[in-house]
């Protein structure tokens, strides 16, 4: 798509990246085709709010009006610095804010003060940390009679594929961190609590009862930062105020000055805090909060990201809570995440493809297809016996160079094949058995019939599924064993087609799948 010189005037004012500007671009093109609600995931780090900004300043040189929506009220500010980054004129919605303008066209509001207040007149709504619904908010765009740019790093929330319209994914994650735009990482998994029989409220565990099996590992939280931490700020989540307030504490005696960020703070001296840890010199090097601090909080040399709180369910918070400590800084390599909840080897999966792949579509509110298998643990991640990091599978660890023992191959075994499946050995009985049942059906039926034969054969032989899909499996030739195993089943089966009193002899008929 070409650029006009003065678009590209614009872009040059808010110094775009290439990757930011075709976001603005597509965002453009599905606004040309109708579309009202439109969805920008973009992962922490990679500049989503100067995008909505830049949008929010080319609207109004038009003559629009906006109005960019923050979760929390201690965001306005901080959107606030960065409108004032680009020059553009702002007002806040909030009486006693020294900032309230309601004259200026764009207006800057929190989901709370709208709740309480009438909406500002506005052409084009933003909304940040989308995934979020705010009823207030759902209630003003739902009607698409107003352009709504949804901005999130994680649009996992339920049925948010109907509030909006399109997605548009900015950039992925990993992109970012090769093109050294996100900061590289390693995980530690030294230790997390046993969250075995706690009781689940609301799709997570019980706040209370986490937080008592949480301070078993504190002592670990500490250990862990001043043995990887080498003395870089971090940031740290808790379960709750007590749990936070033990951390704090343990960390302050080991002489780690640092301080908590939680509801039983004042604003005023949240923002005295802030303010000092934003320092490069600050002599508060660690930040403890729950999850006042997981969205929208940017301080960019954080080095370290503990992980103390542990989550069942919510992806979101987790990818949001690693999100702290990936933004690029000069000086700073790489962030270390020492993982003290699990979450990381719980969402591996989940997260490490949303990482790669950015989002794929928008949750339709429709109840989801079952999960695929997942495969061996071992072929997809590893947790290093010596130093404890957790990174993805490979022969060795990539932090201390320990070398895995290599797994050794699935052999034939020795003995009958009764000997093979009363085993219930499924990797084995997946690499011996499976290629033959699946040669045999491919040779007496063609397509979907015969990967049904081969499944029921299967079932029929071992009580249970195979460990490979039938599309990949090459064929084998049956051992004597084996043909002997399904000529007898074949027999049973036509037995049982067979009218009482009827001549007993064998028909070669095989099971239905």
């Amino acid at each position: 798509m070409t650029i006009s010189p003065e678009d590209q005037a614009v872009f040059d004012r808010f110094a775009l990246r290439p990757y930011q500007i075709e976001a603005i671009l597509a965002i453009r093109e599905l606004i040309r085709q109708g579309k009202k609600n439109i969805l920008i995931c973009a992962p922490t780090g990679s500049g989503k709010t100067r995008i909505a900004a830049c949008i929010i300043f080319m609207s109004g040189k038009k003559g629009s009006r906006s109005a960019f929506v923050v979760d929390r009220l201690n965001l306005v500010d901080q959107t606030c610095s960065t409108f004032d980054d680009y020059r553009i004129e702002h007002g806040v919605l909030q009486a006693s804010h020294w900032r309230f303008r309601p004259y200026e066209r764009a207006q800057i509001c929190s989901a709370q003060t709208l709740a309480r207040r009438k909406w500002p007149e506005a052409d084009l709504i933003v909304v940040d940390e989308a995934h979020t619904v705010h009823q207030v908010t759902k209630t003003r765009i739902e009607p698409r009679d107003t352009t709504a740019l949804g901005l999130t790093a994680t649009p996992f929330t339920k049925g948010l594929g109907k509030l909006y319209d399109a997605l548009v994914n900015v950039a992925t994650t990993n992109t970012l961190i090769e093109q050294g735009h996100l900061s590289k990482f390693r995980i530690f998994a030294a230790s997390a609590p046993d969250m075995e029989g706690v009781r689940v409220v609301a799709g997570e565990w019980d706040e209370k009862e986490t937080s008592k099996r949480a301070m078993a590992v504190v002592g670990d939280c500490v250990a862990e930062y001043l043995k990887h931490g080498d003395g870089r700020k971090f940031i740290c989540a808790g379960v709750d105020c007590r749990h936070v307030e033990e951390l704090q504490r343990q960390f302050m005696a080991a002489g780690v000055m640092c301080a908590t960020y939680t509801y039983r703070v004042s604003d005023d001296e949240r923002a005295d805090i802030v303010k000092e840890f934003r320092k490069p010199d600050s002599y508060i090097r660690g930040l403890i909060t729950v999850t006042a601090a997981s969205k929208g909080f940017d301080v960019p040399d954080i080095g370290v990201v503990i992980m103390a709180r542990p989550l069942r369910r919510s992806l979101s918070e987790h990818i949001q809570f690693f999100g702290r400590g990936l933004r690029a800084h000069p000086g700073k390599d790489e962030c270390i995440v020492l993982d003290h909840s699990g979450n990381s080897e719980r969402f591996w999966d989940e997260w490490t493809a949303f990482f790669e792949t950015g989002a794929l579509k928008l949750d339709d509110g429709r109840k989801a297809k079952p999960k695929k298998k997942a495969i061996d643990i071992e072929d997809r991640m590893r947790k290093c016996p010596a130093c404890k990091h957790l990174h993805m599978a490979m022969p060795f660890c990539p932090a201390c160079g320990h070398e895995y023992p290599k797994r050794e191959a699935v052999k034939h075994l020795a003995g009958t094949l009764a000997e093979l499946m009363a085993s219930g050995d499924r990797r084995a009985l997946t690499a011996e058995l499976w290629p033959q049942v699946v040669g045999y059906a491919r040779g007496k039926r063609t397509g979907d019939a015969a990967r049904k034969l081969a499944l029921a054969l299967y079932r029929k032989m071992t009580n249970q599924w195979p460990g490979a899909d039938f599309e990949s499996t090459q064929d084998a030739p049956l051992t004597k064993e084996v043909a002997n195993k399904i000529r007898s089943l074949n027999i049973a089966f036509a037995k049982s087609r067979r009218p009482a009193g009827s001549h007993d002899a064998s028909s070669g008929a095989e099971p239905r799948a």
